[in-house]
């Protein structure tokens, strides 16, 4: 395995685990020390996408991969850093095959009320705060679904920071949410703010969302190929991006609102 693959192959997390590394996640990015000496910032590396497992220091312009990393804090060669990293191959880079078979009990709240989302689209779409200790105690829970509808997990948002929470089987990546619910042939809006596609589908839009990632993965963007017209819900910063994206990908008509 060449270090290409390497590099879309591990687990970001699991990786950093196995050097002992501590770092939050923030997104698409997971922060750690940068591991220059005189450095006093964070780094940030990529979780997912075209550029996964490479790092950037703001502050000292440092850069690199998670090979080189390794090869850094465990002092030893290229060859030996790549076998090292292959313990820590991604465990839910695969699409989900089953059912989930777990239902949890959700209910409506105020935090649900103040994003303009209706408690009758809560209870369609099967999104609220799960009642009872569960990894998505205090995120509001989305029950998500592949093309053919299937349901394969629930994709938590804290209320409290915003944060993403879900189960390592689940890689937002491989999936659009709401996507199993669209007519090909009508306009679809995308949005990376699952908040802003449900009340978007509550206004009677056909809308998409990407599960809050600053970009679209390879996959998403195969799913996005079947739409004649795109609508690009986002906001500011992202539009560039995602326009060269679109565009490097031979999109069809898709315009900015």
């Amino acid at each position: 395995m060449n270090y290409k693959e390497t590099l879309k192959s591990i687990d970001t997390e699991k990786a950093l685990g196995l050097i002992g590394i501590e770092f939050e996640s923030q997104g698409a990015y997971a922060k750690f020390a940068c591991p220059q000496p005189n450095c006093d910032c964070k780094a940030a590396i990529k979780e997912y996408g075209d550029k996964k497992n490479l790092y950037y220091c703001p502050k000292c312009k440092s850069s690199g991969h998670i090979i080189s990393l390794v090869m850094k804090i465990k002092d030893i060669d290229w060859d030996a850093a790549n076998e090292f990293l292959l313990k820590a191959r991604s465990n839910h880079a695969k699409r989900i095959t089953e059912e989930l078979n777990i239902n949890y009990e959700l209910f409506y709240n105020d935090f649900i009320k103040s994003k303009g989302i209706e408690e009758e689209m809560c209870k369609l779409l099967e999104i609220g705060v799960p009642k009872g200790k569960t990894m998505l105690a205090g995120s509001v829970a989305f029950a998500v679904r592949d093309t053919k509808g299937m349901k394969v997990a629930y994709y938590g948002i804290k209320m409290k920071d915003g944060k993403a929470v879900f189960h390592n089987s689940f890689n937002p990546e491989l999936y659009l949410y709401n996507f199993c619910n669209i007519d090909f042939s009508e306009p679809v809006h995308f949005t990376t703010d699952m908040f802003r596609c449900v009340y978007n589908i509550e206004s009677g839009r056909q809308c998409v969302c990407n599960f809050g990632l600053p970009y679209l993965s390879d996959t998403q963007l195969e799913l996005l190929h079947q739409v004649e017209h795109i609508v690009l819900l986002v906001d500011e910063p992202l539009v560039k991006p995602l326009a060269i994206q679109m565009a490097e990908n031979k999109m069809n008509y898709f315009r900015f609102e």
